[in-house]
């Protein structure tokens, strides 16, 4: 029934599959190693204390989208903001400077409601009131196995490749320029590799025919009723 109901809609399909499952994909990274990453900048206490007031963005990025809305064309603000999120993916570990990775952290999670919420506002518009409970079945089931996955495989990967790698002096040497020194520079690489592929995403779906359709239907789809 979830199956019907999201082909239902012309674009649909593509929303679920090439933004927000593979999307999650990216996020597993940050899943897998955002606190492997700030532990190694600050020890524990001070890691739990900067986490906390990071997660602060939750709260603000949802109040600002309750004040400002969405705009006309939510699909478009969704990939537009999941492109600044990988932007800053590839920018808040350029060095081992522990403000920038608190203040970085801060805005990915400050961008958060607003992707959620766009999709979201999008579903409800183009799916008939009687099926979006199975479309949002349907969606949050390959979203929610999506991040897992990718962070089962970047935690090996990042372990026994990519850090023992980057600290080699041919590592070093190689990413220096981008990257600088410092013990966490492994996990760097990963975090720009990662970003660059979630702006890399989100702008090839802003060009697939697929997305013009999903934003005509919301464009002619009458908004929902207000109680």
């Amino acid at each position: 029934g979830g199956w019907r109901a999201v082909r239902a809609a012309d674009g649909l399909l593509f929303l679920i599959f090439f933004f927000s499952m593979l999307n999650n994909f990216i996020g597993g990274v940050y899943m897998a190693l955002m606190d492997p990453y700030g532990l190694d900048l600050m020890n524990v206490q001070t890691w739990g204390v900067a986490f906390a007031l990071a997660s602060t963005g939750f709260i603000v990025g949802g109040v600002i989208v309750s004040r400002t809305g969405l705009g006309r064309n939510p699909t478009r603000t969704m990939l537009m903001l999941a492109m600044a999120m990988g932007v800053l993916g590839m920018v808040f570990t350029l060095r081992e400077w522990a403000w920038l990775y608190v203040a970085g952290t801060w805005l990915y999670m400050a961008l958060i409601p607003a992707v959620e919420a766009a999709e979201q506002t999008v579903i409800q518009r183009v799916v008939p009131y009687r099926q979006q409970g199975r479309v949002f079945g349907f969606a949050r089931m390959f979203e929610a196995a999506a991040a897992p996955v990718t962070s089962l495989m970047i935690g090996p990967l990042a372990e026994f490749l990519v850090i023992p790698y980057m600290r080699t002096d041919a590592g070093q040497a190689k990413w220096a320029w981008l990257l600088g020194e410092g013990d966490s520079r492994g996990s760097a690489l990963i975090f720009v590799v990662g970003g660059f592929l979630a702006v890399v995403l989100a702008l090839g779906a802003m060009l697939m025919p697929q997305y013009r359709s999903i934003v005509r239907q919301y464009a002619r789809a009458a908004p929902p009723a207000h109680s």
